[in-house]
Formats: structure tokens, C-alpha cells, sequence
């Protein structure tokens, strides 16, 4: 950015209120999209927790995490777009260090929170469908591993609070205001920091893949064996198609109805794609908040408009998952869709 751009818009008189307005008319797109995902987001989240909290008795398959990663998903949706906001239309009027430091804190606590509830979920279904080990998940000790958990993301995302603030900006003898590291240690202690989140992401979306991955050769193995069992039933006849019937049973015994394993595998199947949304949204971002560490001028070298508005929306990426989960819950999830149908239209 230099003066000429202010000049070419007719700006006679450099001052603050015409370099922010650089910033938020150059921005203005990814301004409307961030409002638009906002209420999107908001809409769609509070829903699903109506919804599944209050209007379906059924929380079985893995449903009682779906309110827990909505939430998850309000608060994201919720800070990162608000801040977001702030920081385009106030880009060098930033109002307070303290709004500031506490943004980006809240931000990267849900965020980890986000990915945490997800490497919870996977677990929990390789468990469920595969029973690998004695233990299971009771409700007291998923409460007390999840309070834990908690408590160590609060603490360990403390950094923002001291390496973030609002700092002057000076051009052309005007003086600015922008929500950045504060000095130079900030920032290599900013780099340290996106190595220990790089590393807290890559763990838990190792966990979800490898819980994800055996639980599709499970499958798979109990897909063979049902295909065996029905050529043997079809050569031996009627008593032993009797047999692999209780064989049947008894390989998918969730519970006494047939259809429950098939549900099982849907839901799980549900948060996968969940998951690989949340993959997808969370590179583009770690890769351009890696890049502006390491070179604190990466945004004021682009002199193409439309490469900067592409750019942020990558950089902005990472809550989009937010805003598509509710649509994947409604798709996979068939007693949701018939009880928001039931509850819109009034029905007992």
C-alpha cells in the first residue's frame, strides 16, 4: 500500500479515518461473506442444540457429542467472525489491546477445544464398534478426562495474552492503531508457539485418522464375513441359514434390533466427514499464519486487490467447518431431520 492508491480514490488530505477506510473498502467481500457465515453459523448451531438437547430422547450412536461439538462450533463461528470483522473495518483503529489479547486467546482455546472433542469422538467410535479394549466411556469419566483436557488447553494457549496487543503504526506522519505482536520477541515466541499448535493439530488428527482407519477395515472384516456366511446359507439350507443368522446377531450385537449397527456406522460415518471438512478448513490457515511469522510485511507486498481478498479468505478459512456441520448432521442423521421437521411444524 502506498500514497498514490489514497490519491487515486481523491483523497486530498492524508489522515486515519482514510487509511482505515482503505483497508474496509478493499476487504469489503470477505467483510459480507464473514456476516453472511456469522449467521449461518449461528442459526445452524443453536438449532442442533435445541434440537438434539431438548427435542430428541434418542442419544444413542454417538449423538450425545453432537450438542458438545455445536457449542464448540457457536463459540468459533461466533469470536472468529467477530473478530474478523473488527479487524478488517478498524484494521489500523483497533479499539483496545485488551480486545485484542483476549480474541485470539478465546479463538485458540476453541479452536483446540474444536479439535479436541473431535479426537474424542473418533476414539470413542473405534471403541464402540470395534471393543479393542475393556474400557469404555462412562458418562463419569468422559466428564472428568473432558474437564482435564479443559483445563490444559486454557493453560496452554496463554501466549496471546502476552504476545499480542495494539501496536503504532506510522505512515506519512500519521499514526495507526493495529492488533499484532508486540515487539520482536513477541513475534519468536508467536513462531514457537505455531509449532506447539502445528504439533497439539497433527496429534489429534493422527488419533482421528488411525480410529477412523481401523474402524474401516473392521467393517470391511465383518462385511467378508457376512458375504461367507450367505454363500454358506444358500449351499447348506435352512438350518444353516438359521445359524448364520445368530452368527450375524451375535457379530453386530449393539442391541437387540438389526438396523442398530447400520445406524451406528452412519453416525460414525457422519463425523468423519465432519472431520475431514475441519481438515481442509484448518491447512490453508496454519500455512498462511506460518508464512506471516516469518514475514511480518507478507500482506503489504501483494499489490493485487483480488490475490489479497483471496488470500484472506483463506486465511479465514478455518471456521467454515462450523458453518457446514449442521447441514452434514441433517443429511446422516434421519430421526434429527423427522424431529426439526416435527418441532417447525408443531407436530407431537
Amino acid at each position: 500500500m502506498n500514497r498514490s492508491e489514497f490519491q487515486n480514490k481523491g483523497n486530498q488530505h492524508f489522515s486515519l479515518a482514510h487509511w482505515n477506510s482503505y483497508y474496509s473498502e478493499l476487504y469489503l467481500p470477505n467483510t459480507i461473506l464473514i456476516a453472511l457465515g456469522l449467521f449461518i453459523g449461528i442459526g445452524g448451531n443453536v438449532l442442533v442444540i435445541f434440537v438434539y438437547q431438548r427435542g430428541l430422547k434418542d442419544k444413542g450412536h454417538g449423538r450425545y457429542f453432537i450438542p458438545m461439538l455445536a457449542k464448540s462450533d457457536l463459540a468459533c463461528i461466533t469470536v472468529s467472525s467477530v473478530y474478523n470483522i473488527v479487524q478488517i473495518t478498524r484494521h489500523v483503529t483497533f479499539p483496545d489491546s485488551w480486545i485484542c489479547k483476549s480474541f485470539l486467546y478465546i479463538l485458540r482455546v476453541v479452536l483446540a477445544n474444536s479439535t479436541f472433542i473431535m479426537t474424542v469422538i473418533a476414539v470413542n467410535r473405534y471403541q464402540h464398534i470395534c471393543k479393542r479394549f475393556k474400557w469404555d466411556f462412562t458418562s463419569r469419566n468422559l466428564k472428568i478426562f473432558i474437564i482435564l483436557a479443559e483445563l490444559f488447553i486454557l493453560t496452554s494457549n496463554l501466549s496471546p495474552l502476552f504476545t499480542y496487543g495494539t501496536i503504532t503504526v506510522n505512515r506519512d506522519n500519521v499514526t495507526g492503531y493495529m492488533c499484532k505482536e508486540v515487539d520482536d520477541e513477541a513475534l519468536q515466541l508467536e513462531r514457537k508457539m505455531i509449532i506447539f499448535t502445528g504439533i497439539y493439530h497433527s496429534v489429534g488428527i493422527c488419533l482421528i485418522c488411525v480410529s477412523y482407519g481401523l474402524i474401516a477395515i473392521n467393517v470391511h472384516k465383518n462385511v467378508r464375513k457376512m458375504a461367507s456366511s450367505r454363500q454358506s446359507t444358500v449351499k447348506e439350507g435352512i438350518r444353516e441359514k438359521k445359524k448364520w443368522i445368530n452368527n450375524l446377531r451375535r457379530l453386530n450385537s449393539t442391541s437387540s434390533n438389526r438396523k442398530t449397527p447400520w445406524l451406528t456406522y452412519r453416525i460414525t460415518l457422519m463425523f468423519f466427514i465432519s472431520f475431514l471438512f475441519m481438515l481442509i478448513a484448518f491447512i490453508p490457515p496454519y500455512i498462511l499464519m506460518d508464512l506471516e511469522t516469518k514475514d511480518p510485511q507478507y500482506w503489504d507486498k501483494k499489490n493485487d486487490n483480488i490475490s489479497k481478498n483471496a488470500l484472506l479468505v483463506l486465511r479465514m478459512l478455518y471456521s467454515t467447518n462450523t458453518i457446514v456441520n449442521p447441514f452434514i448432521y441433517g443429511f446422516f442423521d434421519n430421526a434429527f431431520r423427522r424431529k426439526l421437521v416435527a418441532i417447525i411444524f408443531k407436530r407431537n
